[in-house]
C-alpha cells in the first residue's frame, strides 16, 4: 500500500464547465454562501438593517436608487407609483404618480439642472419627474419637447438620453447640451447653434424590435433592442452616427446591465456577456455556472457592481438567489437563504430590499439580519486519475479559525460526516481530523455548523492509503 495526499492548495470558485473528474481541486462543483478572497475559504458576510422602518404600502417595488449629494446619498424607492425618500431615517412620501398599468419599467439618472443636482426618474407612463433632495417636480415641458413618457435614461457626453416611449418604441431622445442658460430639460432645436441642440432619432427599421435599454460608455452610447444591438458615436447631433453591431446575442433587460470602468456586462439566460468596445461576446468563463443558469429565471434580475464584484439576482425554482462574480479574479460564488425585491449600489455598498420592504446593507455581519447563514463548499467527485486504486482516507489536515467545521467525505456514494473544532482566533496551527472508510471515487464537502462562522487558510490536505485489489 502506498500513501497519497489529495491536496487543495487554495480555494477558487464554482466550476460546472466540464466533468467533475477532470476538474482541479481548487474549484467547487457547487458552493453556497462562501467567500474565497485571497484563496481562503470562509463563510460569506451577511447583511443587517440599514433602516428598521419598512417602505410604506404594499405595492410592487419598482425602483431602488439614490440621490447623490455632497453630504451623502439619499435612498429613494418607487413602489406602486409612490416615490419615497429615506430622510432622517424615515420614509417620506415625495410624489404619487398615476398608474394605468402596474407592470411599469422604471429607471433613474443623476443630472445637473442649472446648479442643482437632481435624480430624474422615468416610469414609462408619465412625464419624467426630478427629485432635488427636498421636493419632487415635473421634469421638462411640452415647449421643450421633453414631456414624453419614457422608460430608460442615461447621461452621455453631457446630454441626457432617453428611450422607451410606448408610442415610439424605436425612438432615441437627446437633450440640448447644457450651458448659456440651456439645461437637459430642453430636448428641442436650437436654431442659433445646431451643435448644441436636442432632438430625437429612430434606431433600426424592423418592427417588433423595441429599445429595451440604453447605457453610456466614455466614447459611445449602446442601444439595446429586443433582438439587436446598436451604438451611437459622436459628440454632437451633426456627427452622430448610429451603427448596427452584428452580434448574435440573447436578449437582456435594462436592470441586468452594469458598467465596470469602461467595460459593460449584462446578464442573459445563457449567462454573463460583455461588450469589448467593438462587439458583444460571452464571458469566457460563462460556462462555469452553466448548471445554475440553466434553471435560473431572470424576470427580476438586477445587476449591480460594487468595488470589483458584480452581483446579480435570479430565481431558482421558488427561491431567490444571488450570484457574485469577481471581476478581477474571474470567479463565481452563489448566495441564497434570503429573498430579494431590489438591489442597488448606494454609498459604495450593496443595498437590498426584501419582501418585508426593509432596506439592508451587505457587509460585516455573521448572519442574515439574525437568521443563520447556511454555507457549504463541495469539491469535484473524482477518482484522482487512478480508477483501479482503492482510496483509504486517514487524516485531514486543516488550518483555520471559527466556530468549527463539518466535513463530509463521500466514497463510492457512501457519505461519512466528521466535525473539526477550530480556535476562535489565530488559525496558524494545523488541525488534524482522523477520517475513515474507503472507495475508488472521492468527494469532500466543507460546511458550517448551525450557521456558525469558519475560515480556512492555506488550503486543505487529505492523507490516504492507496491499494489494488491484488494487495
Amino acid at each position: 500500500m502506498s500513501i497519497k495526499t489529495y491536496d487543495i492548495p487554495y480555494f477558487l470558485g464554482i466550476n460546472q464547465a466540464g466533468g467533475e473528474n477532470s476538474l482541479s481541486s481548487r474549484f467547487a462543483i457547487d458552493a453556497v454562501n462562501m467567500d474565497t478572497e485571497g484563496g481562503r475559504l470562509r463563510v460569506a458576510d451577511g447583511f443587517y438593517k440599514l433602516n428598521a422602518i419598512p417602505v410604506p404600502g404594499n405595492g410592487r417595488i419598482e425602483l431602488l436608487s439614490s440621490l447623490k449629494t455632497a453630504s451623502g446619498e439619499i435612498p429613494v424607492v418607487m413602489s406602486g407609483g409612490k416615490l419615497y425618500a429615506l430622510i432622517s431615517n424615515r420614509w417620506e412620501l415625495m410624489h404619487t404618480a398615476s398608474r394605468q398599468d402596474t407592470n411599469v419599467t422604471c429607471d433613474a439618472a443623476m443630472v445637473r439642472i442649472g446648479s442643482t443636482d437632481c435624480l430624474v426618474i422615468a416610469d414609462g407612463q408619465n412625464q419624467l419627474i426630478k427629485f432635488d433632495g427636498e421636493s419632487v417636480s415635473a421634469f421638462g415641458s411640452a415647449e421643450g419637447c421633453s414631456n414624453v413618457p419614457v422608460s430608460f435614461l442615461t447621461m452621455y457626453r453631457g446630454r441626457l438620453f432617453a428611450a422607451g416611449d410606448p408610442e415610439n418604441p424605436d425612438r432615441l431622445y437627446y437633450s440640448v447640451l447644457p450651458g448659456s442658460g440651456r439645461t437637459v430639460e430642453d430636448w428641442g432645436y436650437v436654431e442659433a447653434s445646431p451643435a448644441v441642440e436636442g432632438g430625437h432619432t429612430e434606431v433600426g427599421s424592423i418592427g417588433g424590435d423595441p429599445i429595451v435599454a440604453i447605457k453610456a460608455l466614455s466614447n459611445q452610447l449602446l442601444i439595446f433592442k429586443k433582438n439587436s444591438l446598436y451604438r451611437l458615436i459622436g459628440d454632437r447631433p451633426s456627427n452622430y452616427t448610429i451603427e448596427h453591431i452584428d452580434a448574435d446575442m440573447p436578449t437582456t433587460r435594462h436592470t441586468s446591465i452594469a458598467v465596470y470602468g469602461d467595460m459593460l456586462y449584462f446578464v442573459t439566460r445563457d449567462g454573463l456577456y460583455y461588450y469589448n468596445g467593438v462587439t458583444v461576446r460571452p464571458c469566457p468563463d460563462m460556462r462555469l455556472i452553466k448548471s445554475i443558469m440553466a434553471r435560473a429565471e431572470l424576470a427580476k434580475c438586477r445587476a449591480v457592481i460594487v468595488g470589483s464584484r458584480l452581483y446579480f439576482n435570479y430565481t431558482s425554482g421558488m427561491d431567490d438567489e444571488m450570484m457574485v462574480y469577481d471581476l478581477e479574479e474571474r470567479k463565481y460564488m452563489r448566495r441564497n437563504g434570503f429573498d430579494i425585491s431590489e438591489l442597488a449600489a448606494i454609498g459604495g455598498k450593496l443595498i437590498m430590499i426584501n419582501r418585508k420592504r426593509i432596506l439592508y446593507e451587505f457587509g460585516d455581519s455573521t448572519s442574515y439580519d439574525g437568521e443563520p447563514i447556511e454555507a457549504f463548499w463541495r469539491t469535484p467527485y473524482t477518482d484522482l486519475g487512478d480508477k483501479a486504486a482503492i482510496k483509504s482516507p486517514r487524516m485531514l489536515y486543516l488550518r483555520g479559525r471559527g466556530d468549527g467545521i463539518k466535513v463530509e467525505i463521500e466514497l463510492d456514494g457512501k457519505k461519512s460526516a466528521y466535525y473539526a473544532p477550530l480556535k476562535k482566533a489565530g488559525g496558524g496551527e494545523v488541525t488534524e481530523l482522523p477520517v475513515f472508510n474507503e472507495g475508488r471515487c472521492l468527494g469532500l464537502t466543507f460546511s458550517n455548523v448551525n450557521g456558525g462562522f469558519f475560515e480556512l487558510t492555506g488550503g486543505a490536505e487529505l492523507e490516504m492509503g492507496l491499494r489494488r485489489r491484488t494487495e
